[in-house]
């Protein structure tokens, strides 16, 4: 027995020497036998724990990114916090990242924001490409956002213009508050689309989304830190986003059943006998797909109340994405706004593209949306003003699914890439004189916003660009036609174009810092 037992205890110790000298050799090969590092673009240099945090600290991000760009070249890498971050910075960037490797790069990462609000991603913009999101993506295109849906917002967009009108030339000569003039004309144009003339629960909702929006910036520290999911329990963000969301989830039940109560019914046998389907609302035709029930993936509420949020939460406040409406409504007031800057300022464009109007229309007292179509100094104008303001100059992050190697380094996966729209379009490599506001430059160009040309992408490129852009972009030029046909306009005070001053803002999009108040006087031409 006392040798079986000596024999054991041999035993043992020699198992636990060779574990022992396994688990030595193990850590002796991690310390002298280290894994190739990816070959990761170049950046600044990173500091313990934060990374590059503090060095985007002091400056709006897309021009400090842009500054970064000058130093370590058109694709960059920052850490930020535990996150990898890519930022492509020119148009042969661009291209790698929205065409060449899409599909690599078609998903959102799921940010802290999105997931407790939006119904964990469930909306077009954040969730994963896939098939659910192909479903989406043809709802958009194809029914909710095609273009005949948009023609047959033709009657909202004229009245909203001709309300607009209206009410500047009550003014009588007195500054006219144009940010918030264009804000709310935005306003009332996106959600009488989404949900019609009269929606009890409007005001109540949008006063929900702008609490939700105070608490949602683009990144959190859990976004940063994934890790230190505390994070958002110390600082209470995700309880109180939680509290909003079950608010405007009970307002979207309201609005929903209120159109199911509408389509019902004789209502909607007299809809279907008159074959009038074009003037349904948004979260009409939502429904109308739901019931039919011929897709791949079923529509389940939360879907549709996930897409409905994304048609106005971004809409006014643009802080999340640029899905369906969402860039249709900042992309409308901040570009508006920014139009009649730049031809305030730039005299000889304003007299140009107003002599275009006058010409054409030839002293006509309505425009109709046909007549937009040989405006062409006026598409430019807002092809130059997009270019230099475009309203996300920071294209939304996409994460990378696996490694891919652009210019020559690699971008490792489950990094964020970002596109710095704002530094594409002020490419000097590109542009001739990119930071001098020329309409003229588009003249004979084929360049345009629609996704081909990578130079110019204030919308994005590839799968997940915009699919608000007609939308927005019928909007925008009906309004400013009306506004320039019909008015002639200056700085109060006798104040110098020159003077106008051009500060930004950044807070998901790019506005203006401070509101712009313009003199309207009615054209005289046009009264006699």
């Amino acid at each position: 027995m006392a040798e079986s037992s000596l024999a054991m205890e041999a035993h043992s110790f020699f198992l636990l020497e060779a574990l022992g000298l396994s688990l030595f050799l193990f850590f002796l090969l991690k310390i002298f036998v280290k894994n190739p590092k990816p070959n990761l673009p170049p950046g600044p240099r990173k500091l313990p724990i934060i990374g590059n945090i503090h060095q985007l600290a002091g400056e709006l991000p897309h021009r400090r990114l842009g500054r970064l760009a000058q130093k370590y070249g058109p694709l960059f890498h920052l850490k930020l916090g535990e996150t990898d971050f890519i930022v492509a910075s020119s148009s042969e960037t661009a291209v790698q990242i929205l065409k060449t490797h899409d599909l690599a790069f078609a998903s959102r990462p799921a940010l802290m924001a999105i997931k407790t609000i939006a119904y964990d991603c469930a909306g077009m913009g954040f969730s994963p490409y896939g098939a659910y999101w192909r479903q989406l993506r043809r709802i958009c295109s194809g029914e909710v956002l095609s273009s005949s849906r948009v023609k047959s917002f033709g009657s909202i967009r004229r009245e909203e213009a001709g309300k607009l009108v209206e009410t500047i030339a009550a003014a009588a000569g007195s500054p006219v508050n144009m940010t918030e003039m264009f804000l709310a004309l935005t306003n009332n144009h996106v959600t009488r689309a989404a949900f019609g003339k009269e929606c009890r629960s409007q005001a109540r909702f949008l006063r929900a989304m702008k609490e939700t929006i105070k608490l949602a910036p683009v990144l959190s520290l859990v976004d940063l830190f994934p890790s230190m999911a505390f994070l958002s329990a110390i600082d209470g963000s995700k309880t109180k986003m939680k509290k909003l969301h079950r608010e405007m989830d009970a307002i979207l039940d309201e609005i929903i059943a209120d159109h199911r109560g509408k389509r019902s019914g004789e209502e909607e046998e007299e809809e279907e006998e008159e074959g009038d389907e074009m003037q349904e609302d948004l979260v009409d035709v939502l429904l109308r797909i739901q019931q039919k029930g011929e897709l791949e993936i079923p529509l389940q509420m939360h879907h549709i109340k996930a897409v409905i949020l994304r048609l106005i939460i971004l809409f006014f406040f643009s802080l999340f994405s640029k899905d369906m409406l969402v860039a249709a409504t900042e992309t409308t007031s901040s570009t508006l706004d920014w139009v009649m800057t730049e031809l305030v300022r730039h005299p000889e464009a304003m007299h140009e593209v107003q002599l275009e109007l006058r010409r054409s229309l030839k002293g006509k007292t309505e425009i109709q949306e046909g007549d937009i179509e040989e405006l062409h100094y006026l598409k430019r104008v807002i092809k130059e003003t997009l270019r230099l303001h475009p309203p996300l100059p920071l294209l939304l992050p996409r994460t990378c699914s696996e490694n891919v190697e652009v210019l020559g380094y690699t971008v490792p996966s489950k990094s964020r890439v970002m596109v710095n729209a704002w530094a594409v379009g002020r490419d000097p490599k590109i542009w001739k004189d990119p930071e001098k506001f020329w309409p003229e430059r588009f003249e004979g160009s084929g360049v345009d916003f629609r996704g081909g040309n990578f130079e110019f992408i204030p919308f994005g490129g590839g799968r997940r660009m915009c699919p608000g852009l007609t939308f927005a972009l019928a909007g925008m030029e009906l309004f400013l036609a009306r506004l320039l046909y019909q008015f002639e306009w200056e700085l109060p005070g006798g104040r110098n174009p020159e003077e106008l001053d051009m500060e930004e803002e950044f807070d998901g999009s790019l506005r203006r810092k401070n509101h712009l108040y313009l003199l309207a006087f009615p054209c005289s031409s046009l009264e006699n």
